[in-house]
């Protein structure tokens, strides 16, 4: 789609990319990381399995949250982080979020941005948020957690998004 591509943060600041997808047949859960510099290079990727149980907008908000937390575990701040899950960016910008499991997770968002004010969660289409979609996808085949960081590993679903490739 032209005009809809994955666009880069600014040079001193990176981008994290989250998604989650379902399969409601196989009754998982997928989260998918991205985290990138301004020219695009892979700095870090995860995918993540969770159980069935857990209401979509929650697993959305789980790959936002965990994407800020391996952001700073992994030295890589100040980060932008964008996900195409525009109720649940809506709801991490409200002043008055809900009293439930979403209500929850989106106040330790919040809590983690007023600790780190650099940091930012945004809304990006789904057409530039392609490899954190398919790492989420990944993440229905899993058992448990992967990470990479700094590994020859670079798989052609994380570099779709990379400029150049577009």
């Amino acid at each position: 789609m032209v005009g809809h591509s994955w666009w880069p943060p600014d040079v001193g600041k990176i981008k994290v990319n989250t998604d989650a997808t379902t399969d409601s047949i196989a009754g998982k859960i997928g989260n998918g990381i991205v985290i990138k510099n301004h020219a695009g290079d892979v700095l870090a990727a995860s995918s993540q399995p969770f159980r069935y149980g857990l209401a979509y907008e929650v697993a959305e908000e789980l790959a936002i949250f965990r994407g800020l937390v391996f952001a700073q575990e992994s030295g890589l701040m100040p980060c932008e982080v964008e996900s195409d899950a525009p109720a649940v960016v809506n709801l991490i910008h409200t002043d008055n979020p809900p009293l439930s499991d979403i209500g929850t997770i989106i106040c330790d968002i919040v809590h983690f941005l007023d600790c780190h004010p650099q940091c930012l969660v945004g809304f990006a289409p789904r057409s530039t948020n392609r490899a954190a979609h398919s790492l989420a996808k990944f993440g229905l085949t899993l058992g448990d957690d992967c990470f990479w960081m700094e590994e020859a590993w670079v798989s052609p679903i994380i570099l779709v998004d990379r400029p150049g490739n577009l």
